[in-house]
């Protein structure tokens, strides 16, 4: 029998359905609620106090609200597309920056009416609803109950690991809370194509979120899904129609973003060892630790790398799920089966560097995962698997009750309600105590100053309100290869100088993030040299009626007019150049721009994807309309 036949079997009076729906998606919104509960109002010390307008204490929060503000001030208060941050690291790109959060939906909806702190954590609350909600829907066409819709929410949206990132600041990693949403969109997509747009679609929204670690890690999710579905000559015809689709999609409606991603990383590619491995017996103190110290003695990386606590109650059952997966006989043997194999899979690369056979390390070798460090973080889309797997026990358990008669039926149902609850309780208090890491001062809402210029003094811990107070550091904080150029000067004043010095004049000089303009008067050749870095996203223009000669200068003595070296030049290592623009004698008004290499192809890209998810949606839309009119239904 089929999941749809199975569920329908299931499904009471309808009356009865409805209102058990919607008491289910109520509990699935409480377990989000709950486990956000301290980003809105923190306790500690015996009192409480709002918290919705206070970033956490981590650096993670203050990089991810520097993003954010950087993208905020380029739009409301310069009217310019957020393609360069001069803020930080001395000025680096912020469109092209793999983990920045525009254009993501829920930054368009939010950053131009709510201070960013309440923005971000309105954007955590959203990811954690899809999350249960995802969660549910899942559960819920396997023919789970009220109760295991929402066991499989708490655990596969509220573990310790979605805690401990998301209450740490990593911004990147909510779109991970999209991964229940994507299995349960690509198995409909197996009976139904239009359900290939909600998995392109949200492999999408995750690159333009800046997903860096859950777009690759759910599509290894996904790719163990198909894997294990290959033994089934139906499963084969329907993943060939909708595996290209999504592929498609995906790239498509991601191209807007993705383009520019995929230049930037190609000129500064991170390639990082893969250097950790853990056992068997970790892993599950990784599932049951209430309480660790930060630090791990065996391993390089800290606690809340590992840390996805559910408790020993979803432990038993996951392990009970196994079992049942590979001895129990009925129509849900296979589909346990398929997710006790997503499970395993997501599970072993999570080890990292084992013997005999790490699949971490082959995966490694693949230019995607290259970039991506800890292993670990393969624990956080396992947990779907382990949802299921769980929630497979109890519906077992459920089952051989029913089979007993009404009566012992009944106890069962009550058993598990209360043995859900009290996990649900037990998962959401316990990693809530992270979510709210520290209360940072509120950030300034004023308009951002125009005044820029570059100030490493400043402290640090306030990087956040850099934007609006005009001015940047040299200091750096980014998961990717980026140091500030040699020669970056601090201190108010002008922001460009002429090399040689006597060559001529600069007069008056308009600064905005995105647009430089100067008035250059010059009686011999020189280069115009600014206070930032320079990325190949720059060009110049000059109003003299030329174009002026964009690219990098190195200090000391030796210019460079691109990072990548042409035939005769020496390479830039270890450093990148400062700005600067080589000009001919004479009077120009010099303007120079940034803007994503690949943004007009890539957003060419995505329009067709619209196109082509329109098109799906409309022709199954046409065919199921058609089929309606003819008599005998079909």
């Amino acid at each position: 029998m089929s999941d749809d036949g199975i569920r329908r079997a299931e499904v009471g009076p309808p009356g009865r359905a409805r209102a058990v729906r919607a008491l289910t998606i109520a509990g699935c919104v409480a377990v989000a609620l709950l486990l956000a509960a301290p980003m809105f109002v923190f306790c500690a010390g015996g009192s409480c106090r709002v918290s919705a307008d206070r970033l956490g204490g981590t650096d993670d929060w203050r990089h991810f609200a520097m993003l954010w503000e950087a993208a905020r001030v380029a739009l409301a208060d310069f009217h310019q597309f957020p393609s360069w941050n001069p803020y930080h690291c001395g000025g680096l790109v912020l469109y092209q920056h793999p983990e920045s959060p525009f254009p993501g939906p829920l930054f368009l909806l939010t950053f131009f009416w709510l201070p960013t702190a309440v923005a971000m954590k309105v954007w955590i609350v959203g990811h954690l609803l899809a999350g249960t909600l995802g969660a549910r829907a899942l559960v819920a066409d396997r023919g789970g109950n009220a109760a295991e819709q929402l066991l499989a929410a708490a655990l596969m949206a509220a573990s310790g690991f979605v805690a401990q990132h998301i209450g740490g600041g990593h911004l990147s990693f909510t779109p991970f809370l999209y991964l229940p949403l994507i299995v349960w969109g690509f198995r409909r997509s197996l009976r139904d194509l239009r359900y290939t747009v909600v998995v392109g679609g949200l492999f999408a929204v995750t690159v333009l979120e800046g997903g860096t670690y859950p777009a690759p890690l759910m599509a290894v999710a996904l790719g163990a899904e198909c894997l294990a579905r290959l033994g089934s000559a139906e499963d084969r015809r329907a993943m060939a129609r909708a595996l290209p689709l999504i592929a498609a999609l995906f790239v498509l409606l991601a191209g807007v973003r993705l383009l520019p991603a995929l230049h930037y990383l190609h000129e500064h590619p991170r390639l990082e060892p893969l250097d950790d491995g853990i056992g068997p017996g970790e892993l599950l103190s990784f599932w049951t630790t209430r309480d660790h110290a930060r630090r791990m003695a065996t391993h390089r990386y800290v606690w809340p790398e590992y840390d996805t606590y559910v408790g020993v109650v979803p432990v038993v059952l996951m392990l009970l799920g196994m079992v049942v997966a590979l001895a129990m006989r009925d129509p849900r043997r296979r589909a346990r089966r398929i997710d006790l194999a997503v499970f395993a899979t997501l599970v072993w690369c999570a080890l990292g560097r084992v013997r005999p056979l790490s699949l971490a390390a082959l995966l490694h070798a693949l230019p995607v995962f290259r970039s991506l460090r800890v292993p670990s973080r393969f624990l956080g889309p396992a947990m779907v698997g382990f949802g299921l797997l769980a929630v497979a026990a109890l519906a077992a358990g459920r089952r051989l009750g029913e089979r007993r008669g009404p009566r012992v039926a009944r106890a069962v149902l009550a058993i598990e309600l209360v043995l859900v609850l009290g996990v649900a309780l037990d998962v959401c208090l316990t990693n809530q105590r992270v979510m709210q890491q520290g209360l940072e001062p509120p950030l300034p809402r004023g308009p951002a100053s125009a005044d820029f210029f570059q100030n490493s003094a400043a402290d640090y811990g306030r990087l956040p309100a850099f934007p609006v107070a005009g001015f940047g550091t040299r200091g750096c904080y980014v998961a990717m290869e980026w140091k500030p150029a040699p020669g970056i000067a601090d201190g108010r004043g002008p922001q460009a100088r002429l090399e040689p010095p006597g060559a001529g004049t600069i007069g008056e000089a308009r600064w905005s993030p995105n647009r430089l303009d100067f008035e250059v008067r010059l009686d011999a050749p020189a280069t115009l040299i600014v206070n930032q870095n320079y990325e190949t996203g720059w060009n110049a223009s000059d109003g003299a009626g030329g174009r002026g000669m964009v690219g990098a200068y190195v200090v000391p003595e030796r210019r460079f007019w691109d990072v990548r070296a042409r035939p005769g030049e020496l390479p830039v290592k270890g450093a990148i150049g400062l700005l600067a623009v080589e000009l001919p004698a004479g009077t120009h008004h010099l303007v120079l721009r940034h803007g994503p290499p690949w943004l007009w192809a890539g957003g060419l890209l995505s329009l067709l994807g619209l196109a082509l998810a329109a098109a799906i949606g409309r022709r199954r839309l046409v065919r199921d309309q058609a089929a309606e009119a003819r008599p005998d239904g079909r």
